[in-house]
């Protein structure tokens, strides 16, 4: 018989559970210990919830973890989604726009090639860790969220998703970084012009900039409206067939409610602050209950997938660079889309400092364009991994 978890109740759960983000993410904070640097915030964030459980701290199961997470994951989506601003992202850095969207769909062709290279050393369920991974590698953690909760995307593939995408991207980081150093060869196996890359520089002084003042009415309008999208996307999805072997409706309801999110972010919502932290909040809340909700006995199966990790980030290198020479852009504009997608909004303007400071700002509305693109493509490299299953 199983022993009742030492806190059980739904006010001792949700204690533990927005405790553990929380002090992880002082801690890095505060101390900047470089452990920081290898295994971030959010690989503690999940593996301690998952150690909790396993040694009933918490319940390995509950409602509350259900209930939260059909409120949760829809909201934040929302939230999230609300900050892109297509027609200036385009108007701005069009071409490294197009470098971000063809190497996302690199990120597609690639987690599909590694599938079907791979799949036999591949451990159960991983045609649905491939597309939480390519939401999280196309947007962001909240992305590989939305794409996991979309698909039923296992607790411990998610709990190998999460390893993956972290460790590979440890790796691919630096290299990014360091391709400062080929500017000479990459700009003139590119094309890129001198003219081309001060207009870029010249066009990022126009970005305007949300207020980081946050009040109360804001936090209600964001809640209110998203509450709104998310019953309008759950009614529509009622209508819509369910085609085998991922699209249930849940699975449109998560799409439904992606569109909607990128649909207000073309009213005057987008302006209302506040939308981008009580988005990570929910995040950061939901990826602690999915940890406690993974089973330590059935973690297995890493090495493997991250061979078909490694070789789905070089496809999506490869997609880059090609992007990079049909759109003529140089070397910094490609490295910033590609970590646009792959690191997300936290990581771009890191790579956009250190290649050229005037490219931040781009660096940000193209991790933002990829939040948009990430459920879509995710959920569709879900579909067509689980077709080859």
């Amino acid at each position: 018989m199983e022993t009742e978890a030492i806190f059980h109740d739904t006010i001792g759960i949700m204690a533990v559970i927005t405790m553990v983000p929380v002090f992880f993410i002082w801690l890095e904070r505060t101390t900047r210990w470089k452990i920081f640097n290898i295994l971030p915030a959010i690989i503690w964030i999940f593996m301690t919830p998952v150690l909790l459980s396993f040694f009933g701290v918490i319940p390995h199961e509950s409602p509350v973890y259900d209930q939260f997470k059909a409120l949760a994951v829809p909201i934040f989506i929302v939230l999230m989604l609300l900050d892109i601003d297509i027609r200036r992202a385009v108007k701005v850095a069009w071409r490294g726009a197009g470098v971000l969207v063809l190497g996302s769909f690199g990120i597609v062709v690639g987690a599909v090639s590694a599938f079907a290279l791979f799949r036999s050393g591949l451990p159960e369920n991983t045609g649905l860790g491939f597309g939480a991974l390519a939401g999280s590698w196309i947007g962001g953690t909240g992305n590989l969220a939305a794409v996991a909760e979309g698909l039923n995307t296992p607790s411990e593939m998610v709990g190998l998703v999460v390893l993956v995408d972290n460790f590979i991207y440890l790796l691919y980081f630096p290299i990014i970084l360091t391709s400062k150093r080929w500017a000479g060869w990459f700009n003139r196996f590119t094309k890129v012009s001198l003219k081309q890359m001060k207009a870029i520089a010249d066009s990022v002084n126009a970005v305007e900039k949300k207020s980081n003042e946050v009040h109360f009415r804001d936090i209600l309008t964001l809640l209110g409206f998203g509450f709104t999208g998310i019953l309008v996307a759950q009614k529509l999805s009622e209508f819509l067939p369910t085609i085998p072997p991922v699209m249930t409706g849940k699975t449109w309801a998560i799409l439904l409610v992606t569109t909607i999110g990128i649909l207000l972010s073309a009213t005057p919502l987008k302006k209302v602050a506040g939308s981008e932290p009580v988005a990570m909040t929910f995040v950061y809340i939901y990826m602690t209950m999915i940890g406690a909700q993974a089973d330590l006995s059935k973690i297995g199966g890493a090495t493997w997938f991250l061979v078909a990790g490694a070789f789905c980030i070089i496809i999506h290198f490869a997609f880059i660079v090609i992007g990079a020479r049909i759109f003529r852009v140089d070397v910094s504009m490609a490295a910033v889309a590609s970590v646009a997608a792959v690191g997300g909004a936290a990581s771009a303007p890191v790579a956009a400092a250190y290649h050229r400071e005037d490219l931040v700002p781009v660096s940000i509305m193209l991790a933002l364009l990829g939040y948009g693109l990430g459920n879509y493509l995710g959920i569709a490299t879900g579909w067509l991994c689980m077709l080859m299953a």
